[in-house]
């Protein structure tokens, strides 16, 4: 079966603006689709990182996933995060969600996201696939997270997801990229183990490392939550989706700029991004609550200071 190739470029980790109790919040999770839907080639919800989808009930995700859908100014490919807490969870949350996700009309391709390590070993996971994709017949992006691994399954042996298994399954057709976080030298075995699939995206997780080093399909960034166009700017030079970008005076200089830029917003995020970022955002307007308690604590005076700063440089 033919899918649409899945986007190159960037990838908002879109934090999840939660209501008290339960509930997601519509009118703020509204305005920031509207901040960031013009500057990013897709969107990621209800990760475990920006996201929280690990603290998400069902009745959440089901609610995020439908008012996404309903909230984006135009259709972007939406990649949601589908992890559970074991197997069955898992299959549980892709049922519900596949409903959703067929409940109306989307003019976009929807990919499903899941860190299979976190609920299974290595082996036997090409017929675990197999097996979901017979469940909520979409494309999948799985995820190589080896620090986040160990923190839920502290005895499992590979943190990583095995090379000869990733070469398998990418001769599935319904398995479409990855979301990499790990070494340098594991993800180019990655990238020559799925060399027979052209547009198999293989996208880089860390942010630091892809100011650096950008991967050729792009990148997952919580960072695009604050500064969508300052990441656009950086992604777009970086893989050359752009011609004319550099066809004005100093638009080296200008880049490199915008490059530190997002290099010091990342150092006063990165210890707490989903906490972080939403103050930030409801600081400059486009959220109406601080949804983290932990974030009103005077401690971080100086991170605020220099986050507002650099947001409004």
């Amino acid at each position: 079966m033919d899918y649409q190739d899945p986007p190159r470029g960037l990838i908002v980790d879109l934090v999840t603006p939660i209501e008290s109790g339960d509930g997601i919040d519509i009118g703020g999770l509204q305005r920031l689709l509207e901040k960031v839907g013009d500057h990013v080639h897709g969107i990621l919800i209800a990760s475990p990182w920006a996201g929280q989808g690990n603290t998400l009930n069902l009745k959440m995700r089901k609610q995020l996933l439908e008012r996404t859908m309903s909230l984006l100014p135009r259709a972007l490919p939406l990649l949601v995060w589908i992890t559970g807490n074991d197997e069955a969870d898992t299959r549980r949350i892709l049922i519900a969600l596949q409903k959703i996700s067929e409940s109306r009309l989307y003019d976009a391709p929807i990919y499903w996201v899941d860190t299979p390590l976190l609920y299974h070993s290595n082996r036997g996971l090409p017929s675990l696939y197999s097996e979901l994709f017979r469940l909520a017949e979409r494309p999948f992006i799985l995820v190589n997270d080896p620090v986040s691994v160990p923190r839920v399954r502290s005895s499992i042996k590979r943190k990583n997801i095995r090379t000869s298994i990733l070469k398998e399954m990418a001769q599935m057709d319904f398995v479409m990229g990855l979301i990499f976080l790990g070494p340098m030298e594991r993800a180019y075995n990655y990238q020559k183990a799925t060399r027979k699939r052209p547009n198999f995206r293989i996208y880089d997780g860390e942010e630091a490392r892809f100011l650096k080093y950008p991967s050729l399909s792009g990148v997952v960034s919580a960072g695009a939550n604050l500064a969508p166009e300052k990441w656009r700017t950086i992604v777009d030079s970086s893989l050359h989706l752009d011609e004319k970008a550099a066809d004005y005076p100093d638009s080296l200089k200008q880049l490199w700029n915008t490059g530190q830029l997002l290099h010091q917003l990342r150092d006063l995020y990165t210890a707490n991004p989903p906490a972080a970022i939403k103050w930030a955002l409801a600081q400059t307007g486009t959220f109406e609550h601080v949804y983290e308690a932990e974030w009103a604590d005077a401690d971080q005076l100086d991170v605020k200071d220099n986050l507002i700063k650099l947001l409004t440089q």
